[in-house]
């Protein structure tokens, strides 16, 4: 998959992930308390599956925004772990 950055405002960071057959975004969010993100990945970086590509400091959060056709495999709230907890399938089509 391919990383595009995305333009985002000063407390957030887009990432695009996209593959041939679909996009990902995923959505940093800075924290009231530690305002921290860490971002590794650059436009054009190829990432391999489960790879890290970044990191949030306490009180941060991570949005994945899927295709309406993914099967989501996790619920709301529920603790998730970066690079091993599969989120969604998505589909073929």
């Amino acid at each position: 998959m391919r990383a595009v950055r995305m333009l985002g405002e000063k407390r957030s960071d887009d990432l695009g992930i996209e593959n041939p057959r679909v996009t990902v975004v995923v959505r940093q969010l800075t924290g009231a308390i530690a305002r921290r993100i860490v971002a590794w990945a650059q436009v054009g970086d190829q990432l391999a599956r489960g790879e890290r590509f970044g990191m949030i400091r306490f009180g941060s959060r991570t949005e994945v925004y899927l295709p309406l056709t993914a099967s989501v495999l996790v619920k709301a709230g529920e603790h998730v772990a970066g690079g091993s907890t599969i989120i969604a399938r998505l589909s073929d089509s």
